[in-house]
């Protein structure tokens, strides 16, 4: 009996100082990277690693926008190794571990980020974007958030047509790329609006979204900068153009 207690007193000791020893590896990589980051942060998940036992493969989440990074770090949590584009190891269950994960984070990044930028465009008024009404039948709404200096946004709304061939498009238009973008932008928003017919409306966006336009210089931009900025200072829309499928 005594060895018995004995054998159960080892394996709760030994379970007290596993949890001990776990607890230590999320305070200290938890604090390690508040600390080089000022960005607050949880683990989601650790991965002991089968080729090493010096380093886990771990993913943490930043609580502010719910972004997930993998990462490696030291079996005590006191430095961090990001990953990159190229990993080999020796045992292909460490690839597969990591392989997986990494994408699993990038899917749930790419959601989260539609999530947070669907309920900053959802926010929007009318009188913040033009839109174009597709002939569809019980058609859809993408929203194109758009530069008129982006060429990204220029080839993008040359392809308008196929959009508007199954959806309404709603244009919100920002000026992330300097004044003259404010002020082509706001252009835009001055001059287009839903009495048009929608040659006229897809006509002038396209005027505005050539290369030889040039906007009055002295137009009032606020109304544009208002919106630019609503949408761009919390970072999680990070780039032009931005498009969003309303639900």
């Amino acid at each position: 009996m005594t060895t018995k207690k004995n054998a159960l007193a080892l394996i709760l000791l030994a379970l007290f100082f596993g949890y001990i020893n776990a607890a230590s590896f999320d305070d200290n990589l938890t604090s390690l990277i508040e600390k080089e980051t000022q960005t607050k942060v949880k683990i989601i998940s650790t991965n002991d690693l089968k080729a090493t036992k010096d380093l886990k493969f771990v993913i943490v989440e930043i609580i502010d926008n719910a972004q997930r990074i993998p990462m490696f770090a030291t079996k005590d949590g006191k430095m961090i190794i990001g990953l990159s584009n190229m990993f080999f190891a020796s045992e292909k269950a460490d690839e597969d571990i990591i392989a997986k994960a990494s994408a699993e984070a990038m899917s749930h990044n790419e959601n989260s980020q539609q999530m947070a930028a669907g309920k900053l465009i959802d926010g929007l008024k009318p009188e913040q974007y033009i839109t174009l009404n597709s002939k569809a039948k019980n058609p859809k709404t993408y929203f194109i958030v758009a530069d008129p200096n982006c060429g990204y946004c220029k080839e993008e709304f040359r392809n308008i047509d196929e959009k508007l061939k199954t959806h309404n498009v709603n244009i919100v238009m920002v000026g992330i790329l300097g004044e003259d973008s404010l002020k082509k932008a706001s252009y835009a928003m001055d001059n287009i609006n839903s009495k048009m017919n929608e040659k006229d409306k897809l006509n002038k966006l396209k005027e505005v979204f050539s290369n030889n336009f040039k906007a009055p210089s002295n137009i009032d931009t606020t109304k544009v900068k208002n919106t630019t900025e609503s949408l761009f200072k919390s970072g999680v829309i990070r780039g032009v153009p931005f498009i969003y499928e309303a639900k």
